[in-house]
């Protein structure tokens, strides 16, 4: 099972009706200025740090009811369940959420996760304290659970290097300086206050932990990622996906770890983003294989592609580098996500599609 971002709103044809930050308000007041959420911070005795544990529940056995919600849902409902939209499109032109939108998209598409703050995307506040998020997530959860399928949305958030799009959280070093420190325990503590952060929110995913090989210096992402040492970054990789995710199933201060960005993303030929990279069959498996394995064995539940084109094969569309290669020689049992808008790329930018 994969899931598609869908960055921007789909071209549905004309006549489709679709209801896009249509406003509940009678008028359109605000100025468009975003305003300083001032909510203060008070983090609930629950989402205390608790040490280091190994112990990570990873993907692998369906529980029967999944099963069984699955089999009931037409195949229409099934595809909006694998369609991810960004926040923005449930915003009104006053920066609050349009209950109006949110039930269509539940209702009309049967859209099963969102991503991203609000912040990011025209909301009120530029930066979303815990309380204003949660609202807002919580609000479309109620929506989500009287409407269309009726089956909880997932939430994901780019939760990198802590849960920076959330007022208050703590912000870590990034990757490359987390690695430097050589301390696994350093990437498992980021991993771990990131993930209760994140929780505090009302997400339940983090787009995380970054695990391409920088090789190309004039890329301009080296930084988010923990070097250049496939051992170094496996280590890192596997503690930080130990301390997102743990026991995610039951413990509601944990979330999904998303290891990215499968595969060969660190090596842009030219250095720019997305660029082609042209990596021989022996380093790919040598070089920028264990980072992806450990966080595997660690028990990540989730994937994402990587963006591009590897040796003239898009990685979106490949058959050996995500079936032959990620599920059935490394044995990922997880969901598998595709990057920020890359379905719609594969017709706009990379022309591996008619349309």
């Amino acid at each position: 099972m994969g899931l598609a971002e869908a960055a921007d709103p789909p071209v549905f044809g004309s006549g489709a009706g679709v209801v896009v930050n249509t406003s509940n308000a009678t008028s359109c007041t605000w100025d468009g200025v975003q305003e300083l959420d001032d909510e203060v911070w008070k983090p609930a005795a629950s989402y205390a740090f608790r040490g280091r544990s190994n112990e990570t529940q990873g993907p692998g056995h369906i529980d029967r009811d999944i099963m069984h919600m699955v089999r009931r849902l037409s195949v229409t409902e099934k595809i909006g369940q694998m369609t991810q939209v960004q926040v923005g499109l449930l915003l009104d032109c006053n920066g609050e959420l349009n209950e109006t939108a949110v039930k269509h998209w539940i209702n009309t598409w049967k859209i099963g996760s969102f991503l991203e703050s609000p912040g990011n995307h025209n909301g009120r506040y530029s930066w979303y304290s815990p309380q204003k998020f949660s609202e807002l997530t919580d609000a479309v959860q109620r929506i989500a659970l009287e409407n269309g399928p009726k089956i909880p949305v997932l939430w994901g958030l780019d939760s990198v290097r802590g849960a920076n799009y959330v007022k208050g959280a703590t912000i870590f070093p990034a990757g490359i300086a987390t690695a430097a420190t050589f301390d696994a325990d350093h990437a498992f503590a980021a991993g771990r206050v990131a993930a209760k952060d994140s929780r505090a929110a009302g997400t339940h995913w983090a787009f995380a932990p970054v695990l391409d090989i920088a090789v190309n210096k004039l890329w301009s992402r080296t930084y988010e990622n923990f070097g250049e040492d496939p051992f170094l970054s496996a280590q890192m990789g596997r503690a930080s996906v130990q301390g997102y995710q743990g026991d995610y199933k039951s413990d509601r201060t944990r979330v999904a770890a998303c290891l990215k960005h499968f595969i060969g993303y660190g090596y842009p030929f030219d250095g720019s983003d997305r660029a082609n990279r042209h990596i021989a069959a022996h380093e790919l498996l040598e070089y920028y294989v264990p980072p992806f394995r450990a966080a595997i064995e660690a028990g990540s539940a989730t994937a994402m592609e990587s963006y591009g084109v590897v040796n003239g094969e898009a990685i979106m569309l490949s058959h050996y580098y995500l079936t032959q290669l990620l599920r059935k020689q490394l044995g990922f049992e997880g969901m598998l996500v595709t990057d920020w808008g890359e379905i719609n790329s594969q017709d706009t930018l990379y022309r591996t599609a008619k349309n």
